[in-house]
């Protein structure tokens, strides 16, 4: 078992006695050029290389000049003082993204295609600080999210796609079990300590990968993972167009599987063009209705936004982006594990640019109150 003191905020989420109220660490570990588009990163990039995500950029950059600024990007867009500021201004949780290359190796590379090799190294060197020393010491949960798994789940930026939009994640025996030995890494490494609550155990698998691939590889990382004695919280997304009721409510359901979590990535920007500020209002209402009548696990919407398309609610609009949060985190609060916000930072609100990616800026400007949540 794990080692958490019955009393702690750990021991209480686990259990179901409070809700997580978290944010994303995006951008920092996996890095995405639309949200840090002024970091270090991306100077002399061209946007073609730059907007497929790290493995492209880091092949044009080479390892030299590539791992110089990957580790500078790292040093400066996360730091202690960013988990202190949360932790001030009432979060309990962080949730961080990362990459299959964090290991600096890859056991399963039986074609020794090696491309792990291209990603910058060190970035195990940050997230053992963010959950060894900084979360400890300011008393927030970290759940370790996979966000790129090797070969691609969806073919985007953010799981930094070897070829772009390519899916091969799903297609290759080899590919899903160097997912299953991340989890195990990721979860026996933090068993121990304080501040880990679990890991997300895949980000936003999307077709063609097959929904039988897809519960065998969460079986399976569960199972060993459990064989362990370690009974960290363990997150299932189904495929992004399936995150609504019924799909997996009946999926590894307690009491067989215990302390499993499904997860929902809700944004009402994407599909809601030329809607005004009412007709996305309702939808967020419509969309608390499917979080009150979810069957399966616990729910844990653990990506949202006050990202909206400007007819809605335009970014410079104070008052409608108050609303936009208060009805989000009303439609939310039936969740029975929480929320986590995407993201903390974004490049905008370095530039004074209003933003509704950037919590750290809307909790600073008072647009959103987590003491009403």
């Amino acid at each position: 078992m794990s080692c958490v003191a019955s009393d702690s905020l750990q021991a209480r989420l686990r259990r179901g006695e409070i809700p997580c109220h978290g944010v994303n660490l995006g951008g920092w570990l996996v890095a995405e050029h639309w949200m840090t588009w002024d970091s270090c990163l991306w100077q002399g990039v061209p946007d073609e290389i730059k907007n497929q995500g790290e493995f492209a950029t880091m092949k044009f950059l080479g390892h030299e000049e590539g791992g110089r600024r990957f580790d500078e990007h790292r040093r400066t867009w996360i730091t202690e003082y960013d988990i202190a500021e949360m932790k001030r201004f009432g979060l309990n949780t962080v949730r961080v993204p990362v990459g299959y290359w964090i290991m600096g190796f890859d056991p399963t590379d039986f074609p020794n295609k090696q491309e792990w090799r291209v990603f910058a190294p060190h970035a195990l060197r940050y997230l053992d600080d963010l959950v060894n020393h900084w979360c400890v010491e300011h008393d927030m949960a970290v759940i370790v999210d996979i966000h790129a798994a090797k070969g691609s789940q969806n073919g985007r930026d953010h799981s930094a796609a070897v070829e772009s939009g390519a899916k091969f994640w799903g297609q290759y025996p080899e590919n899903v079990d160097n997912t299953v030995y991340l989890a195990k890494f990721l979860a026996s490494r933090y068993r121990y300590c304080p501040s880990f609550l679990g890991l997300g155990l895949l980000n936003e698998p999307e077709a063609p990968t097959e929904q039988h691939v897809l519960r065998a590889y969460y079986e399976r990382a569960y199972s060993e993972i459990r064989a362990t004695g370690n009974d960290c919280v363990l997150t299932v997304a189904p495929l992004l167009t399936e995150q609504n009721p019924p799909c997996m409510e009946d999926f590894m359901r307690y009491p067989k599987y215990f302390n499993v979590w499904h997860e929902w990535h809700p944004y009402f920007i994407w599909g809601y063009e030329g809607q005004n500020r009412d007709q996305v209002l309702q939808a967020v209402r419509r969309y608390g209705d499917q979080v009150s009548s979810w069957g399966g696990n616990w729910l844990l919407i653990d990506e949202w936004s006050l990202g909206a398309q400007g007819c809605a609610f335009p970014c410079e609009d104070r008052i409608g982006l108050q609303q936009f949060a208060s009805a989000q985190l009303e439609a939310f609060r039936k969740a029975h594990s929480g929320w986590i916000f995407w993201s903390w930072r974004h490049s905008d609100d370095g530039h004074n640019r209003p933003t509704g990616w950037s919590m750290r800026q809307l909790l600073r400007d008072g647009v959103m109150r987590l003491n009403e949540v």
